[in-house]
């Protein structure tokens, strides 16, 4: 494979770019793909199958038993504080009122609970409806080497690069997995005419993926698995994800810090920069500084487009971009993920001369 070599455009997608996905009038949902503040709200909503139901309250009753029954937390507070409980009950004596084991129980819980909702919102809805019309017009509107950074699970963005991507998409090269011959099942990611290795955009998930299934971090050249089915009907499914956690271990995983290292250099190469639906939450520190990094190496950053319906999500974004606005970078604003997609290709003209 070619080392990897970003384009000058870059697309950063978030939670609010599958929340915006657009599926037509006919699929009814049973929840919106969750946002992090509101997964809880999301995961409650799922009425269906039975065994969908016990996950679900099963996972409330969790949380109720470690937060009370009033409790307000997001999806990452939870998952924090199960990691941080996890390391605290591992160094205290034997006879703890809480267990790893149980708090594994927890966690695995929580995963299926989060492959469920994701399930229910998107892998349904791409199924019954052929896909999101708004995703289809963002892959239609990239070019070669174009990068597009995901920080989501979900496989929205995968599967309209799967059915509209001729000549812009390959699954084998478009991931930026190190060593791609050992990837098993990238042509069910494929589409019917797939890009080069030279020519592909890219796509770096640097959470993971609901269609991923990594090595352990033990096996560094290990097989990588992309899976076409992405739930399971019992047990806890197998995708590889980075949970949404302050302290990142997972990102000593080899393949993981690959994927890092290759959206620094594409973040600091780019001219033309759209964040959609995405903000940088406070306790998020390393995406944080994952971009002040790459920025501060940066060159003269062109243009910067801003999709967020949160003016104070915007405001966060142009802090982080701070440096490149004051040399100058024009700023486009948009109300969220379709006004985007329906101002393209025009949202990324440059500068006028």
């Amino acid at each position: 494979m070619p080392p990897f070599s970003p384009g000058d455009r870059l697309v950063v997608l978030g939670a609010g770019a599958t929340r915006g996905a657009d599926f037509g009038p006919d699929f009814q949902r049973m929840c919106e793909p969750p946002l992090n503040a509101d997964f809880f709200t999301q995961l409650q909503r799922i009425s269906e199958p039975e065994r969908r139901r016990d996950l679900v309250r099963s996972v409330i009753t969790d949380v109720v038993e470690l937060f009370g029954a009033n409790f307000s937390l997001t999806m990452e507070d939870y998952f924090t504080q199960l990691e941080f409980l996890w390391r605290t009950v591992a160094r205290s004596p034997v006879g703890a009122g809480m267990t790893t084991a149980d708090l594994q129980a927890k966690r695995d819980r929580l995963m299926s609970a989060l492959s469920s909702v994701l399930e229910v919102s998107t892998d349904a809805a791409i199924r019954e409806s052929g896909g999101c019309r708004l995703h289809k017009l963002l892959v239609e509107n990239l070019r070669p080497r174009d990068t597009i950074i995901s920080f989501n699970y979900d496989c929205v963005l995968d599967h309209a690069l799967r059915r509209h991507g001729d000549h812009r998409w390959s699954a084998r090269y478009g991931y930026a997995i190190p060593k791609p011959s050992r990837i098993l099942g990238a042509d069910r990611w494929d589409p019917a005419s797939p890009a080069t290795s030279q020519e592909t955009c890219h796509l770096l998930k640097l959470h993971g993926s609901l269609n991923w299934q990594l090595p352990p971090a033990e096996e560094p050249d290990g097989d990588v698995q992309l899976k076409l089915r992405l739930h399971t009907q019992r047990g806890t499914p197998r995708f590889t994800v980075i949970p949404p956690v302050w302290n990142k271990d997972a990102l000593e995983q080899p393949i993981f810090h690959s994927l890092w290292i290759n959206a620094e250099r594409a973040i600091r190469t780019a001219r033309q920069v759209a964040v959609v639906g995405f903000s940088f939450v406070p306790t998020d520190l390393p995406v944080e500084s994952l971009f002040r990094v790459a920025l501060a190496r940066a060159g003269r950053l062109q243009t910067l487009i801003i999709a967020n319906p949160s003016r104070e999500a915007r405001q966060r974004v142009r802090r982080v971009f701070s440096r490149s606005l004051e040399d100058g970078a024009v700023v486009r604003q948009y109300d969220g993920f379709e006004d985007f997609v329906s101002a393209l290709p025009g949202a990324f003209a440059g500068p006028p001369p």
